[in-house]
């Protein structure tokens, strides 16, 4: 057990307006039995101002709590308490997983922003400091327990992650539990929104073979001097394409399988701690990556992306392509034309919110034929920047437009199912978990 674990607990009402805070005290009145305990979990122990505590937090957020020594107020607090044991009993267990290790930076980052939202509930700084003087702490006490709660709250999500993924645990969910789940969910859903379903055509401005060579070229050299000592994330940030890693070094954080493309992956996944990949070829371009660390079945990588350059005549061979196919797809089958022609990792069809699209969730371009087109209607060529970067051109055909409604079972089926089994793989573990711990109930 890391030491801070309840002192950060107890002391989040900090984290609340001080009116607000002041009210709710105002309203319990047990300071007397702040350091009674009531229960032990492990070599730890759950004190009473903990479970009052996420009684004051539910009341800063404007949920209804039963006044206290109540039937409801005892069932609520038993309820709390129960939480609070399976966050400890997950502390303790990823702090037992000495390969589980949390980014200081990121913890820092996090501080920041937790502690600036905190000032803003205050006039000004020194309102913040005489309510935390009036709680006994001084502003770096204060901070330094917000970092230990941030941090343990990282550590426990990262456990959780590695040890309850579909591979780890299997669940089952019936018909009849999903079924229940959409009723209790149905008053919390808002209206669904209109939306446009559409197929399309997506050809990418290819560069020639040269330019290819040239670009293989170039991130063979870069590599060699990864190789030589430099450091790889500068080289990075120095010479890689890729607009989404490139600032932050090529970091690609932390991944599994089934989330980098196939010929990614299958380098990313046998390259040792530490170790530099050849130069390989994706749809992206050219790439050469590091792995910086591993942990159980992910790892985190870093890559250089070089694209190949390409040229007007590349650009105006690929505008031709798409004008043929947008006057073939008004005679012949579009699937087929699908089938046939797409070529890139954009999707080649999609359902959409109306409102989604003039947000400017897809390029500027897509606009208008998806505002204004009718079902079965062809338009094209499209020009626009793949979320790769690359140029590219596309012909779409509007399959179906749907008014604003309610959502129906059928709808919204998947993600219900995707949430319950991670609950239920999660709730399988703690009680995992909690079988294999000494824990004894004092009572609130």
């Amino acid at each position: 057990m890391r030491p801070g674990w309840h002192l950060a607990a107890a002391f989040l009402a900090l984290t609340v307006p001080a009116a607000a805070a002041g009210q709710e005290q105002e309203a319990e009145r047990e300071g007397e039995l702040v350091d009674r305990v009531v229960a032990e979990v492990g070599d730890s122990a759950i004190l009473l101002s903990q479970v009052v505590q996420r009684e004051n937090n539910q009341r800063a957020l404007g949920i209804q709590v039963p006044p206290p020594g109540t039937p409801e107020s005892e069932d609520l607090r038993a309820a709390l308490l129960e939480s609070l044991i399976d966050e400890m009993v997950l502390l303790q267990a990823a702090a037992r997983d000495t390969l589980l290790t949390v980014d200081d930076e990121e913890v820092e980052d996090s501080l920041q922003k937790h502690m600036a939202s905190i000032e803003a509930n205050y006039v000004d700084r020194t309102a913040m400091n005489e309510a935390l003087r009036l709680e006994g702490l001084t502003p770096q006490s204060f901070r330094e327990l917000n970092r230990v709660q941030i941090a343990q709250g990282k550590l426990i999500r990262l456990y959780v992650r590695t040890r309850t993924g579909e591979g780890e645990i299997a669940v089952e969910i019936t018909e009849e539990e999903l079924r229940a789940a959409f009723e209790a969910d149905r008053e919390l859903l808002q209206e669904r929104p209109a939306s446009v379903t559409f197929d399309q055509i997506v050809v990418e401005v290819r560069a020639s073979d040269s330019a290819g060579a040239e670009a293989r070229a170039q991130l063979e050299g870069i590599r060699e001097r990864a190789l030589a000592g430099e450091d790889f994330a500068e080289l990075a940030r120095a010479h890689s394409q890729d607009p989404g890693s490139a600032q932050n070094g090529g970091d690609l954080g932390w991944r599994r399988r089934g989330t980098f493309v196939e010929e990614f992956e299958d380098i990313a996944f046998v390259l040792p701690e530490g170790g530099i990949s050849e130069v390989f070829e994706t749809d992206y371009g050219f790439h050469v990556i590091q792995v910086e660390r591993i942990r159980f079945s992910e790892r985190q990588v870093r890559h250089i992306l070089i694209r190949p350059a390409t040229g007007a005549n590349d650009r105006i061979r690929v505008r031709e392509l798409a004008t043929e196919l947008a006057e073939r797809a008004k005679t012949e089958d579009f699937r087929a034309l699908v089938e046939q022609y797409h070529d890139s990792l954009e999707p080649d069809s999609g359902t959409i919110a109306e409102r989604q699209i003039a947000a400017g969730a897809l390029p500027e371009a897509y606009l208008a034929p998806l505002t204004l087109g009718q079902p079965g209607e062809i338009a094209g060529p499209i020009q626009f920047t793949t979320r790769s970067g690359a140029a590219a051109f596309a012909v779409i055909r509007i399959i179906g437009r749907r008014p604003a409604g309610e959502y129906t079972f059928e709808e919204f089926e998947p993600q219900l199912r995707a949430r319950m089994a991670e609950q239920k793989r999660i709730r399988t573990h703690i009680d995992r978990l909690r079988a294999a711990t000494y824990i004894e109930i004092k009572g609130t």
